[in-house]
């Protein structure tokens, strides 16, 4: 005999399960941008009086906001859609790990020096743009619509 309502555990089976491995990583990098965004907002984390220069508004405060924004929030967004078997974990990570790659370019546009940490956050952001490839069709997508 067929059923035909829908019940509770049908739609549990039909999503897609959490991305443990994903989700960890995500963890990792918003924790290290609120580190270093508090770093450097509260001084702890001294880029030098040059490189200080070289900030927008020569700001360590605003880099520091800057870093929440652009880094820790879009990665804690990736954590929690990963942690909880979301269908949009793709999109997040595609999109996180371009941006990532694209605040490595911007930062290293205005302090015009290479750390060590510049290209791992760069591959890194590449490992979550890779992870999130699925859904690259969606973002272009969504790229041509915009006006």
């Amino acid at each position: 005999m067929e059923r035909t309502t829908t019940h509770p555990t049908d739609r549990q089976e039909t999503a897609t399960r959490p991305r443990r491995g994903l989700c960890v990583g995500a963890v990792v990098v918003a924790a290290s941008a609120v580190a270093g965004a508090i770093g450097l907002a509260s001084g702890k984390l001294d880029l030098g009086e040059r490189l200080n220069e070289r900030l927008p508004w020569h700001s360590p405060v605003l880099g520091g906001i800057a870093l929440t924004v652009a880094v820790a929030a879009p990665y804690a967004v990736v954590a929690w859609c990963a942690g909880h078997g979301d269908e949009r974990t793709d999109l997040a990570a595609l999109i996180s790990g371009l941006t990532l790659v694209g605040w490595i370019l911007v930062e290293l546009g205005f302090i015009r020096e290479v750390s060590f940490l510049h290209p791992v956050c760069a591959g890194t952001g590449l490992a979550f743009a890779v992870a999130g490839r699925k859904a690259r069709p969606q973002l272009v997508g969504w790229l041509r619509r915009a006006p």
